[in-house]
C-alpha cells in the first residue's frame, strides 16, 4: 500500500495512505494501519475521547477511543500531542447519514509510536461516504485520470490554472499550522495563506439592532481552505486590509473557531473562523503563489448526496440559453441557464444570477469546464445547480482532465442517454391511491422522502390563505411580530415590513382514504385558480373569513391530479409525514375512467383468488 514518510528523530515514520477509503469499502478488516492523530478531546461522559485522525491522504473525525485505548491515552499522556500510533484492535460500523452511508471507527487498542510529530502529509477531510472518493487507487487520488468521483487537482496540473502573486517566500515560520488541523480542540494557532475568495459587505437587523458583515477564505500551500468572517467594528478594522489573493498570517485562539455551516460555506472545512479582538491578521510584504485550486470533483449523478452544500463539478456544457431579465423585488437581475453533463450521462441544469452571466460566452459551449462552489438545490423533485458568489469557472488550459472527458464527450454525444437526477428513487411515476401511499410509503419507516401522483377530490380547506413572512428573498418563514417590528428567526433578521406568502392546507380524498396537503405561491394559485393579488383583494373586501370561503367554495369536491412530495419528521418523539403538493393538473376523466375500470378487475381479481 502507498505511504506518506516523514523523518523524526532520524527515524522514518511511514502512515497507511487511504486507509479511510478503504475503512469506509468495508475492505480494512486485515490491516493494523498506521495513522496520525490531528487532535482529541473527551465524550460528555468522559468513558471514550473523539478523535481527528490523518493516514497522510485523508484525514477523518468519526473516530472513537475506547476502554483500553483510553487507559493507554492518558497514562501516555497523549492529550496535546500530535501521536503516531498503530491500531492493534478497532472495529467499524455503517450508519445512515442523510440518505448516505457513512462509517464510524471505534479504536480499542494501540501502539504508540511517536508521541509527538509535525503534521505528516497533506491530508485533506474524507467525508466517510464511501462513493465520494472511489477513484482512490495506488494514489490515482491525485495523479490519476479522471474517475467518477472525486478528483484533486496537483501544483503541477494547476500552474496555468492560478493567479501568481510576485515572489517565493523564503523563511517559513515552523509555528505555522496547516489549515486542515483547524479545530476546537486546538487551543492557540498560527496559519499562513493567500486570500482567495472575498464577499461584499452585508447588512442585516436582529432583534439586538442592525449590523454589518463580510467573510473571506484563506487557502494555504497544501491547498487546503477555511472561512473567516467579520462582523460590526472588525468590518471597519479589516475590510481594507484584506486584499483578494495577497498573503496573510493569522493567529488566534480556539474560542474563534465554530462548526461550518454547510448550506453557507463552500471550503469544505469542518470549521469556520469568526475574527474577534483576540484574532490577530499580519499582511506579508513577501508574497508567495497562490496555492492550486483544490477540486473535489463531484459526479452530476451523485448531487443529491449533498442537497443544500457547495461541490466542486467538471462537466461539458451541453446547451446554453440566452440570459433573460427578472424582476425580483423592485430589482432587476440578469438570469441564464446552462446545462452541464458528463460521462454518467446525467443532465443537470446550471443556474446562474447577476453579473456572473457575463462569464458564461458562447465560446464555452460544447467545451469542458471546472466549476468551483456550486450550491445543490431541488425543485420539483429534480436537483439543480446554482453559481453564487464564491462559485469559479477553472479555465481548461492544459490540465489533462479535459483531454479525456472533451474525447468522451465527441464520441458519445449522439449516443449517451442523457437523464435528469430526480430527488428520490421512491417516486411513483403511475398514480396510487391514497390508501396505498400512506401504507406503503409515509408509514415505512426505512422511507424518509420522495414523491407520490395521486387523483383525488379536495375535500376541506383550513382558512387563513395567506401568512407574514420573512422579505428575504428565497425565504417563506412565518415571521415574528414584535414592539411593531417582524423578526425571522431562520434568517436572524428583524425589518420593518414582511411579505404575504399564499399558503393552502387541504385535505383531499379518494375511494380508499384521505391526506392533508399543502401548497404554497404558484401550484396554490393553479389550485385556486385565481392569482394572489386577486385574492388579496377578496379578502380585503369580504373579510378574512368570509373572503377565503369566497375563494375556495369553488374548488370542494372538484377532482384534480397531484403530484406530491412527502419527507418524515419527528415532532416530540413521533413520526409523521409532511406532504407538500409541487403540482396540480386537470384529470384526463377518460384515462381516469380507463384507470378505475382495471382497478376493479384487479380487485375482482383478488376476491375470487380468496373467495370473498
Amino acid at each position: 500500500m502507498p505511504s506518506t514518510s516523514t523523518k523524526i528523530n532520524r527515524k522514518e515514520y511511514e502512515l497507511t495512505r487511504g486507509f479511510f477509503q478503504l475503512l469506509a469499502e468495508n475492505k480494512a478488516n486485515l490491516l493494523k494501519p498506521i495513522v496520525q492523530i490531528m487532535n482529541s478531546h473527551p465524550t460528555k461522559s468522559e468513558s471514550s475521547i473523539r478523535l481527528r485522525l490523518s493516514d497522510g491522504t485523508f484525514s477523518y473525525g468519526g473516530v472513537l477511543l475506547r476502554d483500553d485505548g483510553v487507559r493507554k491515552f492518558r497514562s501516555y499522556e497523549m492529550e496535546k500531542s500530535q501521536s503516531v500510533i498503530k491500531l492493534l484492535g478497532f472495529c467499524s460500523n455503517i450508519a445512515n447519514n442523510d440518505n448516505a452511508k457513512k462509517v464510524h471507527l471505534n479504536i480499542f487498542d494501540f501502539e504508540l509510536i511517536d508521541k509527538d510529530s509535525p503534521i505528516i502529509g497533506t491530508p485533506k477531510p474524507h467525508t466517510g461516504i464511501p462513493v465520494t472518493y472511489l477513484s482512490f487507487e495506488n494514489e490515482k487520488i491525485e495523479r490519476g485520470r479522471l474517475k467518477q468521483s472525486n478528483y484533486q487537482l496537483l501544483p503541477k496540473e494547476a500552474i496555468k490554472v492560478v493567479k501568481k502573486v510576485n515572489n517565493n517566500s523564503q523563511n517559513m515560520d515552523a509555528s505555522i499550522v496547516p489549515i486542515v488541523s483547524i479545530s476546537p480542540q486546538l487551543k492557540q494557532w498560527k496559519i499562513q495563506g493567500a486570500v482567495t475568495y472575498k464577499s461584499e459587505i452585508r447588512y442585516f437587523e436582529t432583534l439586538r439592532g442592525s449590523g454589518e458583515a463580510f467573510d473571506f477564505s484563506i487557502t494555504d500551500k497544501e491547498g487546503t481552505e477555511i472561512k473567516f468572517t467579520c462582523f460590526d467594528d472588525m468590518v471597519h478594522k479589516y475590510d481594507k486590509l484584506i486584499e483578494l489573493y495577497s498573503l496573510y498570517i493569522i493567529k488566534g485562539n480556539n474560542k474563534a473557531v465554530i462548526p461550518s455551516i454547510k448550506n453557507y460555506n463552500s471550503t469544505g472545512h469542518e470549521y469556520e473562523i469568526v475574527i474577534k479582538n483576540d484574532v490577530d491578521v499580519i499582511k506579508c510584504e513577501d508574497s508567495v503563489p497562490l496555492p492550486p485550486q483544490r477540486i473535489n470533483r463531484v459526479s452530476l449523478s451523485k448531487i443529491d448526496m449533498f442537497l443544500g452544500e457547495y461541490i466542486d463539478v467538471i462537466a461539458v456544457v451541453h446547451n446554453m440559453e440566452e440570459f433573460v431579465k427578472v424582476n425580483d423585488e423592485n430589482r432587476i437581475f440578469n438570469k441564464m441557464r446552462v446545462s452541464l453533463v458528463d460521462e454518467s450521462g446525467s443532465l443537470v441544469t446550471l443556474t446562474i444570477w447577476g453579473d456572473s452571466c457575463n462569464l458564461f460566452t458562447k465560446e464555452l459551449l460544447y467545451k469542458p469546464l471546472i466549476l468551483k462552489s456550486l450550491r445543490v438545490t431541488e425543485s420539483g423533485g429534480i436537483f439543480n445547480l446554482i453559481f453564487g458568489s464564491p462559485s469559479k469557472i477553472i479555465p481548461p488550459e492544459d490540465v489533462g482532465i479535459f483531454k479525456h472527458i472533451s474525447d468522451w464527450y465527441a464520441k458519445e454525444r449522439c449516443n449517451i442517454r442523457i437523464s435528469n437526477i430526480l430527488s428520490s428513487p421512491m417516486t411513483i411515476i403511475k398514480n396510487a391511491t391514497i390508501h396505498s401511499v400512506v401504507v406503503t410509503y409515509l408509514k415505512n419507516n426505512n422511507i424518509k422522502e420522495g414523491y407520490f401522483k395521486v387523483i383525488g377530490r379536495i375535500g376541506r380547506v383550513r382558512g387563513n390563505l395567506f401568512y407574514k413572512a420573512c422579505l428575504q428573498k428565497n425565504c417563506r418563514k412565518k415571521v415574528v411580530a414584535q414592539d411593531g417590528q417582524y423578526h425571522c428567526s431562520k434568517c436572524n433578521i428583524t425589518s420593518n415590513k414582511f411579505k404575504y406568502v399564499l399558503l393552502v392546507i387541504f385535505q383531499i380524498y379518494d375511494h380508499s382514504g384521505s391526506q392533508w396537503l399543502t401548497a404554497y405561491d404558484n401550484v396554490a394559485e393553479r389550485l385556486l385558480k385565481r392569482r394572489t393579488s386577486e385574492i388579496l383583494s377578496i379578502i380585503k373586501t369580504h373579510g378574512e373569513f368570509e373572503g377565503c370561503n369566497v375563494v375556495v367554495s369553488n374548488i370542494i369536491n372538484t377532482l384534480h391530479d397531484f403530484k406530491v412530495r412527502f419527507k418524515v419528521i419527528s415532532y416530540k418523539g413521533r413520526a409523521g409525514a409532511k406532504c407538500c403538493c409541487v403540482d396540480v393538473k386537470p384529470v384526463n376523466l377518460t384515462k381516469y375512467a380507463d384507470y378505475l375500470k382495471e382497478w376493479c378487475k384487479c380487485a375482482e381479481g383478488l376476491c375470487s383468488k380468496y373467495g370473498i
